[in-house]
């Protein structure tokens, strides 16, 4: 990384104000703050480390418990996997929809007929309701795979393998109404 890049880097408030060199401070100011990163990285380790997560039972030999570096649940991250899921599979969805929607009505003599209101309230159905079921597949498959993440800690294989199948396993699922 060149000088100039490193120093597109430094925050407003690291500037000297005091009208000395800019040039001067940047590698002091830089070096600073690499410092700074590395130590709160530390930091980061050394409270999920002081944190065990106790799993199973305690056997009769051993006062001490069973620990694992799992992952630890956070409300906040449950929902950015819901809503990052969501937004995939709603634009992923409705494209589908739209381009469904297209071709049916090119190929329908019935939508051949209609006006183009009725095209375009056809092609809207389409899109929102593919948009709603991709949206809720995504969603939840990532819900499973942060789920699947936080209790059993399988390895991303695993995760998603599992997520996967039990996401496609809700597709097949004929409710009677």
């Amino acid at each position: 990384m060149s000088s100039w890049e490193r120093a597109r880097y430094i925050p407003w408030d690291r500037i000297p104000q005091t009208g000395t060199n800019l040039e001067e401070q940047k590698e002091r100011i830089f070096r600073e703050l690499q410092r700074e990163t590395i130590e709160d990285e530390f930091l980061q380790q050394d409270r999920h480390s002081e944190q065990p997560v106790v799993t199973g039972e305690q056997s009769t030999d051993s006062a001490k418990p069973f620990t694992s570096n799992k992952v630890p649940y956070s409300n906040m991250e449950l929902l950015r996997q819901a809503a990052f899921g969501g937004c995939l599979g709603t634009i992923t969805g409705a494209v589908f929809g739209f381009m469904d929607g297209m071709r049916t009505a090119q190929e329908s003599s019935v939508l051949q007929n209609a006006s183009n209101v009725a095209k375009g309230r056809y092609l809207m159905q389409g899109t929102t309701r593919s948009a709603t079921l991709f949206g809720v597949f995504f969603g939840g498959f990532h819900i499973l795979k942060y789920g699947l993440k936080v209790t059993l800690d399988p390895g991303d294989v695993g995760e998603i393998g599992v997520a996967g199948a039990a996401s496609v396993g809700t597709l097949f699922a004929r409710p009677a109404w």
